[in-house]
């Protein structure tokens, strides 16, 4: 059932209830409102009542196909009704004629104007009939007094019908009303939830990362990029105070905000990431500020950038100064070299003199090496580019990595290489990473372990990526991000340089350089190369 029948069921019930109260109260205080026989004044109430009910039914097994017309032949059958209690009541001397009007409000109210001012009419209709039947002795008239006669009549049928249809017409006009302004509140409701989707549409699309403070600088709303930026759900953050998650704000945050900045904050997995953050005030529709808004952008990966250039900026600077330092290092170091070739086998010295010059040749090695290794990662040799067989020359550097001092018995090897790997590249450079990276793997390994070496080419094409792997002890979390940093070792004996060399020369081939580690469970390093 409808919940607009719904409600007319109810309504008729407490309609109907109400008569037969008043009935009641009249009959028991000895009132003399009944001059017909008592057992019809229960009779129409009877019908009133069963009216109702074949209504309820009618609703329930969804049998009305017009709900107009039965609320029309109910609305007529009610005023008949309505006219029998009047009649039996004192006719035109009855108190129950404002029954008449309650049946009008009730067509009123569900068929508007159109159905408020047909129940009128018939209400109309039948009190007329009924006051000139009476005053015409066609019926007898049950009232001790004799009828209304003439203008009396006349005025009590007018001022009833007057009544009729000024309560047909404000009934059906005040439904028309609430119909009409139901409808513009269901729109205006459609509409609000529309602007609201679309600005939670808006702010969830945003690329750049939003939450909003309370005026107690508690965390209320953070967005989907907010969550991918900051690592975690709007949830862990939920209620929290800004300077939880921005310790940068902790000190004086009202008095000394600025509208741009940049700051640090903490992943829930303990990475730190770099932000910018641009800070306006929230209001509400009256103006009234009610917290803040706080957009903010990861410029971990800008800054990164910013340093790396920064730092081969300065690298190249560096460079050249130092091209020129080590070249006059170099020149009397090899004289010094010689020299003392040179003496230990013209002279026939002690043990303990062979003993230092074999140090000092030791060390002028070392030395000229690492010289060497710096000239290569300050000033690397021009890219003599041409087409190379990665496998190929994975199989050659291996071979020769193999049988060097590095190598030892201890190392498995497996390799895993796609067909047809081909780029342009330098070789003797791409020789120097594999090499280095070899090197680099073997070390961790410290004589036992699994060096394994992939190669596969993306779907399209473009991109070989190479993979060199060991089951060492992995390298700590702290040192990852210093590792291609020049002159960082943690080797001994090591010239810190090796890694920083491979960086370089993968960095000139227009490629990157990656790292993943895992503690006890090895290294991985990957270097991707575009194939022209």
């Amino acid at each position: 059932m409808k919940p607009q029948s719904t409600k007319l069921v109810r309504y008729r019930l407490i309609l109907t209830t109400v008569t037969l109260l008043m009935g009641l109260f009249f009959h028991l205080q000895g009132i003399s409102a009944f001059w017909g026989p008592f057992f019809l004044f229960y009779f129409f109430i009877f019908l009133l009542y069963g009216n109702t009910i074949a209504f309820a039914l009618l609703m329930r097994l969804k049998k009305v196909k017009n709900l107009s017309f039965l609320i029309y032949t109910q609305t007529t059958a009610d005023a008949l009704i309505i006219t029998g209690i009047i009649y039996i009541t004192g006719g035109g001397e009855s108190g129950f004629t404002p029954l008449y009007i309650l049946a009008i409000l009730e067509s009123g109210v569900m068929l508007e104007r159109k159905g408020g001012l047909m129940a009128a009419t018939v209400c109309s209709i039948y009190y007329g009939l009924l006051l000139n039947l009476q005053h015409f002795w066609v019926i007898p008239s049950l009232s001790a007094r004799l009828p209304y006669h003439g203008n009396v009549l006349i005025y009590t049928f007018l001022f009833y019908l007057l009544a009729f249809y000024m309560a047909g017409y404000l009934t059906g006009y005040l439904a028309e009303e609430v119909r009409k302004r139901g409808k513009e509140l269901i729109q205006t409701k459609e509409d609000y939830d529309r602007l609201e989707a679309f600005n939670r549409d808006v702010i969830q699309s945003m690329m750049s990362g939003l939450l909003t403070i309370n005026p107690k600088d508690q965390i209320t709303f953070l967005n989907k990029a907010g969550e991918a930026i900051l690592g975690a759900k709007a949830a862990v953050y939920k209620n929290r105070l800004i300077k939880d998650l921005f310790p940068a704000l902790k000190e004086n945050f009202r008095e000394g905000l600025r509208s741009r900045m940049e700051t640090t904050a903490e992943k829930p997995d303990g990475e730190q990431i770099k932000l910018g953050l641009s800070i306006s005030p929230l209001k509400d529709h009256r103006g009234n500020k009610v917290g803040q808004i706080i957009i903010f952008q990861d410029l971990t990966l800008i800054k990164d950038m910013e340093e790396s250039m920064r730092k081969s900026e300065m690298m190249a600077t560096i460079g050249q100064l130092a091209a020129g330092i080590a070249h006059e290092i170099r020149n009397p170091l090899a004289s010094i070299s010689g020299a003392i070739q040179l003496l230990k086998e013209e002279e026939e010295g002690g043990e303990s003199s062979d003993r230092l010059m074999e140090i000092v040749l030791a060390e002028s090695g070392r030395l000229n090496r690492l010289i060497t290794d710096f000239l290569l990662y300050a000033q690397p040799p021009k890219l003599n580019k041409k087409k190379v067989d990665i496998a190929g020359l994975v199989d050659s550097t291996l071979e020769v990595f193999s049988r060097s001092p590095q190598w030892t018995q201890g190392t498995k090897l497996a390799k895993i290489m796609g067909p047809n790997i081909t780029i342009a590249a330098d070789p003797q450079q791409l020789e120097q990473v594999l090499w280095n990276l070899f090197i680099n793997a073997v070390d961790a390994m410290e004589g036992k372990g699994l060096l394994e070496i992939r190669a596969h080419k993306d779907d399209e094409g473009k991109i070989v990526t190479l993979e060199v792997s060991d089951t060492g002890k992995g390298i700590p979390p702290k040192d990852i991000k210093k590792i291609f940093d020049p002159f960082f070792t943690t080797k001994d004996g090591g010239s810190g340089l090796g890694l920083s060399i491979v960086h370089k020369i993968v960095e000139i081939h227009g490629g990157t350089l990656a790292v993943e580690s895992r503690h006890n469970r090895g290294t991985t390093f990957t270097v991707t190369l575009p194939v022209a």
